[in-house]
């Protein structure tokens, strides 16, 4: 395999030859992993990153296309994805801190839902599979609106391009699905009480 070219090499992958696959994997890995690890700071996202680049090649070898070198977009591709996982990382913690302010928001107006006689706060006790739960019961357009927004990180503006609607209407989305959560917590919290 030393002596194929970069063309020939992509050739023989989109017929769906596995040892050129696997040459290429081991050929470009261990660079391509301490690239990730310089962007993710983790070992562990880093082998995720690099895996699920040639995992992508791997499935849609038949329609791979590359214009640069392979190197290159190799490189490209686990930049990209490396910054994505970013994202989705950031977005579940973005999650977090928006429901934690709704939170702290109700303790200062009095509202039940910061902190009981435990100790903890509905957020604590609410876990984030839980809080999805709620989202996936909403209707569909609020849903989409709010997953594309806390879970993959999309503006508000973005959002309004790709469902084509208004950035007007993503806000009162986000408003709403907000809501609907803070209602869900404050009525689990009431009928725990009662």
């Amino acid at each position: 395999m030393d002596d194929l070219d970069e063309l020939e090499l992509v050739a023989l992958i989109r017929e769906g030859n596995e040892k050129a696959f696997e040459y290429l994997f081991f050929k470009y890995h261990i660079e391509l992993s301490r690239f990730a690890i310089s962007i993710t700071k983790s070992r562990e996202f880093a082998r995720d990153v690099v895996q699920d680049v040639f995992l992508k090649i791997w499935r849609n070898r038949e329609n791979w296309e590359i214009n640069v070198g392979v190197r290159v977009y190799l490189f490209q591709s686990v930049k990209n994805q490396a910054l994505n996982l970013l994202e989705k990382q950031n977005s579940q913690l973005r999650i977090i801190s928006g429901f934690r302010t709704e939170m702290e928001s109700l303790a200062l107006f009095g509202m039940p839902g910061a902190k009981n006689n435990d100790g903890l706060t509905d957020l604590q006790r609410y876990s984030i599979k839980q809080i999805w739960a709620i989202v996936e019961n909403m209707p569909e357009k609020r849903r989409m609106v709010f997953e594309l927004n806390r879970r993959h990180g999309l503006s508000y503006k973005e959002i309004a391009k790709v469902l084509d609607i208004t950035r007007k209407t993503v806000e009162n989305h986000i408003a709403n699905a907000l809501q609907d959560i803070r209602d869900q917590i404050l009525l689990k919290d009431m009928s725990k009480k009662n």
